[in-house]
């Protein structure tokens, strides 16, 4: 199997952090989704041709449908044919990854959270495929550690978006601001925007508590992998409400003794495996009938 670590080395630091604490062979998995992911994100937020990168993924999307997905996942090609994320899985990443191409700011919290499942629950249920999960229930606790993570990046990155005339605040949420509002923000669109932000973040923060759920439930050594990942990229959201952080200020992250600091906690912490708890059905009252949302 090729290693892409590199990949996330790169693009993804603190999954690349959370590595550390798992088996090669079982790292190398992840590598693979994480790179899959991020090539197909990169040709969607890097085209200059909006046109041409369409043309691309309805690509994909057709040979995937015409049960050709080698030909364009390389990035599984060392892993066992049973243990490849499932095609319908896939074809949601790349709808997701199609949206952007045709952006459209949501309209309130449910367009937002089915655009969050496509682009990063269905990530979740890459992860279960290929390493072997595919408990139902299980596998609802993992589409919300997506879920979380997306909230996450999405209300990290508001005024990078922007500048790429992209708005994932729901209108309902922001009193409908455009993005001139985004890009040079008066002191009252800042407390708008802020104040929908900072009710994002505390909405990950349910969705971090389910995927723990799941979480909690996998052998220790993974367990204790996405644990970490899931403790530092929730701690980002934290330190945005803890500093009062404006939303137009620089990119927020964790430095290294901030991780280290969550990463000794979360070691010093974690729970021995109890009984999976009851999915709560409100997380994906948004999710109609998308694979494995159902509740």
């Amino acid at each position: 199997m090729s290693n892409y670590s590199n990949v996330m080395q790169k693009h993804g630091k603190t999954f690349f952090w959370a590595s550390w604490f798992l088996d090669k062979p079982t790292a190398n998995k992840l590598f693979a989704v994480y790179a899959l992911c991020r090539r197909l994100d990169d040709l969607v937020d890097t085209s200059n041709q909006s046109s041409k990168a369409k043309e691309e993924i309805s690509k994909i999307i057709s040979l995937t449908n015409n049960n050709r997905p080698k030909e364009n996942f390389a990035e599984f090609k060392g892993i066992d044919l049973n243990l490849h994320p499932k095609q319908n899985i896939i074809n949601q990443f790349l709808k997701g990854q199609f949206s952007d191409l045709e952006f459209k700011q949501p309209t309130d919290l449910s367009q937002l959270l089915k655009y969050c499942y496509r682009v990063a629950g269905v990530v979740g249920l890459m992860i279960c495929d290929v390493l072997d999960i595919h408990d139902a229930k299980l596998r609802y606790f993992a589409i919300d550690f997506g879920i979380a993570m997306q909230l996450t990046n999405i209300c990290r990155d508001i005024k990078e978006d922007a500048q790429i005339g992209r708005i994932y605040l729901p209108k309902s949420e922001t009193a409908s601001l455009g993005l001139n509002n985004y890009k040079d923000p008066s002191k009252t669109d800042m407390m708008i925007i802020n104040g929908a932000r900072d009710k994002l973040i505390k909405l990950a923060d349910q969705y971090y508590q389910s995927g723990l759920y799941g979480i909690n439930q996998l052998p220790k050594k993974i367990k204790r992998s996405f644990m970490v990942a899931s403790n530092i990229y929730q701690g980002i959201g934290h330190k945005i409400i803890q500093k009062k952080y404006s939303f137009n200020e620089q990119r927020v992250f964790l430095n290294k003794y901030e991780k280290l600091n969550l990463t000794v906690k979360t070691l010093l912490k974690l729970s021995k495996v109890v009984d999976l708890p009851l999915h709560e059905k409100k997380l994906h009252a948004s999710l109609g009938n998308l694979p494995d949302a159902n509740v």
